[in-house]
């Protein structure tokens, strides 16, 4: 492991130290002290207040009951508990449940696990992902808004996708409402940040909407030309085009078609400072439910939410690379990003009971998250250094829009004694033997896409008066000075099941037998496609080159043939990619409840996997090449992965009443075989690079499925006034891991890739506490009645060999921590609940250890994500039944986003720097909310 230590503050190691210490204080008293409550208050007859403290102060844990009912290791938050702590979507929310990370603020990692070793649902379906780096859900684009609660289970059980490397997230949006509902709420805010003014450029009247109005959008003369040109724009190329309907034209008239394509793309890109907007947000609930019939046996209902969000904000990021011969920074970058990001919301719910034992529910989701940038970079490297004084200026825009569209609709009946005495006695022997039979199903089909459109950078180069410190700007002098990128994504998903589970009861013993099965399947379609243009000015002189983007690239000067500015297809011709895959999954399970408050659980699933990615290059014509590449073997059929395996799961859980002074006692033990697979991008052949490290990222299509064996213990104490303890234990061995390794580059470039490990191995412990403080009420005061803490650890540990392969060869340190691994994660919340019920407030912390990011090869260490510590602040004031003021303020501390590295020169000395570090910013926000409801 790298030498990177934990940037931490003398303020932030001793507030965490004060932390630490009052969570296991509490742990320590946390028996003792919970009998002891409900017993004085029982004596003094307050028995009613203290039940309305315990409900408010144990609002993230309002879903125990459920939780005791699981027959696997789950962890639960439901929508208050999210809201009380200010979390704004799933990603951030997620950060509280033990064994888990956030990476990217949008990927959540279970046990240090990747986001290839879990699986996401959305109301138990596959959905698919509008992220271009992954096929797993980009958990940012959820706003908790919209859900009702959040289940991580961390052991497998036969019912679920057998990808359950690390565990299964099923995300549940909100049902019907119990009776009419009408809220309204509306916030604004603000991020420290954005003192300083940001950035903006020309865009399209849309924007504010999230969504281009075609403005950016790839223009259709281009597009055109790419066909009638065959994928190639040069001007010896348009000669060839045409003179194939006439021999008279000449390099002249190729050179004005180059050019007026060129006048084409969208060149009013110039930056401009901007002073930035507070964010706004505005979202209405509206939901109903009716009774009818004779008896009112049938329900109706329905709930629809519409939300709106828009925000600024500024983020300022280094990079650093190290020059190998010399101790200094040889390559260095800063760069100011502007980001407007505008978030749109709509859901649609309907619902239709009958006797409380069937309902058929629909819900409609539509998602937009979508992110305008600008940036303004200054760069050094070994060709322009300030002492030279130069330095390369880049210009750059993007604005990236992902949107995901759900309709899914699902039916739950009981054969139960409602529905019994309706059929009567006509089918008296089914009856019998399918007597409170459940039978469930459902039906989801959801597209996820992303639209980047005229993705500009445009580069530059500062010239320097060493004297005065002035500098003059003028386009670079290069092949690509201009690069726009237009860049689409569109994956489709479509997946049914059913599940169908009969109890028996044996009066006798005691026992209880519930057989189990279910079949599902899910196809999923995805096509990535990107263009690239350049429009170069290596024969244009200086004088040309000089002022704004918009001047140098203006119609007058392009279409001058004597400025020399040319316009061609970049890339590398493979970034394209089509990907298709199905999973078809059947499984069988028995859970068995003895007499002995035992309780066995024990099925095996079967599913079959099939999986292809092909590469294309759009601008090849040559029917003997063809637009798909062809794999070295020259067959197809290796572009091809099938698997089918069976995957065990069993679990045994032991309850005890009266346990060490908890109510209830739970001890789990589980055991199963799963398996993980490479992602849809991760096995192409094409490139691209990640838009959170700018490192150029390429698939490997030998990748192959890792599996893994699980093994977990855990024990569980719920105690009367629902304070409670788990302590957890797990180990994985995981076979044939991916894993992300550096290889050589251009340059002072970043290249990743992946690999297949030979193997890994993950252990440790996890530990939650919920416990309210009145045991302290003696030595400071009734005041601490009205506090609780919430807090969990995971110390953990791993280790993965990477083996001998070819492109393993060159990794560093061949035996190392997994990717993305913490061994160290921790979360705190101290919430308070005045006694009146009109005010709350949590303090909420998280920290993780340093992380591997990516495996460093044999001139360059391993490269760390560093600790960021995280402080948020939320308070709510209730003036009265119908009205909500909300307070909240994030990362107080005002940590930044840091990846370090190692650098090794000839000589063997070690050097180290940060690679990268981003600003994340402290801000604030206050929220409004009435309720028109009953």
């Amino acid at each position: 492991m790298a030498n990177l230590k934990p940037k931490l503050s003398m303020r932030t190691c001793a507030y965490t130290g004060v932390i630490i210490i009052l969570s296991f204080a509490s742990m320590t008293s946390l028996a003792q002290d919970s009998d002891s409550a409900v017993d004085t208050a029982m004596e003094d007859g307050s028995i009613e207040e203290v039940l309305v403290t315990a409900k408010l102060r144990n609002v993230l844990g309002d879903l125990v009951q459920e939780r005791l009912k699981q027959e696997a290791v789950v962890d639960l938050l439901s929508a208050d508990a999210m809201s009380r702590v200010g979390d704004s979507t799933v990603s951030a929310a997620l950060l509280r449940v033990p064994g888990l990370t956030v990476v990217n603020d949008k990927f959540v990692y279970i046990r240090g696990l990747g986001e290839r070793y879990s699986s996401t649902q959305l109301n138990g379906a596959v959905v698919p992902s509008p992220d271009l780096t992954r096929n797993v859900l980009p958990l940012d684009i959820f706003p908790t808004g919209i859900l009702d609660s959040i289940s991580v289970q961390k052991s497998y059980s036969a019912d679920l996708p057998a990808a359950f490397g690390g565990g299964n997230i099923d995300i549940r949006t909100k049902g019907i409402p119990k009776d009419f509902t009408l809220d309204i709420e509306f916030g604004t805010g603000t991020n420290l940040d954005n003192d300083y003014f940001g950035w903006t450029y020309a865009g399209g009247s849309d924007d504010k909407y999230g969504t281009d109005d075609g403005t950016r959008a790839l223009p259709t003369e281009l597009g055109d030309a790419i066909q009638n040109f065959q994928g190639d724009l040069s001007i010896a190329s348009i000669l060839t085009g045409l003179r194939r309907t006439d021999s008279s034209a000449s390099v002249a008239d190729a050179q004005a078609v180059n050019s007026e394509l060129a006048t084409a793309l969208n060149r009013n890109v110039d930056i401009k400072d901007k002073d930035l907007d507070p964010a706004g947000s505005l979202k209405a609930t509206l939901g109903n439910k009716w009774y009818f019939g004779e008896s009112e046996d049938w329900e109706f209902g329905f709930l629809t939410v519409a939300a709106y969000d828009n925000e600024w904000k500024n983020r300022f990021r280094t990079n650093r690379g190290l020059q190998f011969n010399a101790d200094v920074v040889a390559d260095q970058s800063s760069s100011t990003r502007t980001i407007n990001e505008v978030g749109l919301t709509g859901a649609l719910n309907f619902g239709l009971a009958y006797l409380g034992e069937h309902e058929i529910s629909s819900n409609s989701l539509f998602l937009r998250n979508t992110e305008d940038e600008a940036t303004i970079q200054t760069q050094t490297n070994n060709n322009f250094q300030l002492s030279d004084g130069q330095r390369l200026r880049n210009y750059a825009i993007r604005f990236e829009q992902r949107e995901l569209v759900t309709n899914q609709i699902r039916g739950e009946h009981t054969l139960g004694e409602n529905t019994q005495s309706v059929i009567g006695d006509r089918f008296q022997g089914l009856q019998n033997l399918l007597n409170e039979a459940e039978y469930s199903w459902y039906y989801s089909d959801s597209r996820a896409m992303t639209d980047i459109p005229n993705e500009v950078n445009i580069s530059a180069i500062d010239q320097i008066n060493s004297a005065t410190g002035v500098f003059s700007t003028s386009i670079r002098s290069s092949g690509s000075a201009a690069d726009y990128r237009f860049t689409t994504l569109q994956d489709d998903v479509e997946s049914y099941g059913w599940d169908l589970k009969k109890p028996y009861y044996f009066d006798s013993s005691g026992n209880e037998l519930t057989f189990s099965t279910g079949w599902d399947y899910a196809k999923k379609a995805r096509s990535y496609y990107q263009t690239q243009f350049n429009i170069g000015t290596i024969n244009s002189s200086g004088d040309v080159l000089e002022g704004s983007v918009s001047e140098v690239f203006s119609d007058q000067n392009i279409l001058d043939a004597n400025n020399g500015f040319d316009l061609s297809v970049g890339g590398i011709g493979t970034e394209s990619y089509l990907a298709a895959q199905t999973i078809e999954g059947a499984y069988g399970k028995i859970d068995w409840l003895t007499s002995k408050d035992w309780r066995v659980v024990a099925g095996v699933r079967w599913e079959q996997f099939q999986q292809a990615s092909l590469a294309i290059n759009p601008l090849e014509f040559d029917t003997t090449v063809g637009q798909v590449v062809i794999p070295a073997s020259g067959d197809l059929v290796d572009l091809v992965f099938v698997e089918d395996d069976y995957y065990p799961a069993l679990s045994a859980t032991k309850t005890l009443n009266e346990f060490w002074g908890a109510r209830d006692f739970n001890l789990r033990f589980s055991l199963s075989e799963t398996v993980s697979r490479p992602d849809l991008r991760e096995i192409s052949e094409s490139t691209y690079i990640d838009p959170l490290t700018e490192f150029n990222v390429s698939g490997n299509p030998d990748l192959v499925t890792s599996s893994s064996k699980n093994y977990d213990i855990r024990a569980e104490w719920f105690f009367d006034n629902r304070d409670n303890v788990t302590i957890s234990a797990f180990y994985k061995d995981i076979d044939a891991p991916i894993e992300a390794i550096e290889v050589d580059g251009s340059e002072n470039n970043i290249f990743l890739t992946f690999i297949n490990a030979d193997s890994a191995s993950l252990y440790g412990v996890e530990v939650e506490v919920v416990k309210g403080l009145d045991f302290l009420s003696n030595s400071l005061g009734t005041w601490t009645e009205n506090f609780f803490v919430t807090s969990n650890f995971t110390l953990s540990d791993s280790e993965v060999d990477i083996g001998n392969s070819d492109l393993a060869q060159d990794a560093r340190n061949p035996v190392r921590p997994l990717s993305q691994h913490s061994d160290k994660v921790f979360n705190f919340q101290l919430g308070f609940d005045s006694p009146n019920g009109k005010h709350n407030a949590t303090l909420a912390y998280n920290t993780f250890s340093e992380r591997l990011y990516f495996a460093g090869k044999v001139s360059s260490d391993d490269a760390y994500e560093q600790p960021f510590n995280s402080v948020n602040i939320a308070y709510s004031y209730y003036p009265s039944n119908r009205t909500t003021l909300d307070f909240k303020i994030k990362n107080l501390l005002d940590e930044e986003l840091e990846i370090a590295q190692g650098f090794f020169r000839p000589d063997g000395q070690r050097l180290e720097t940060d690679i990268l570090s981003q600003t994340v910013g402290t801000s604030a926000s206050i929220g409004f909310k009435y309720s028109f409801g009953e």
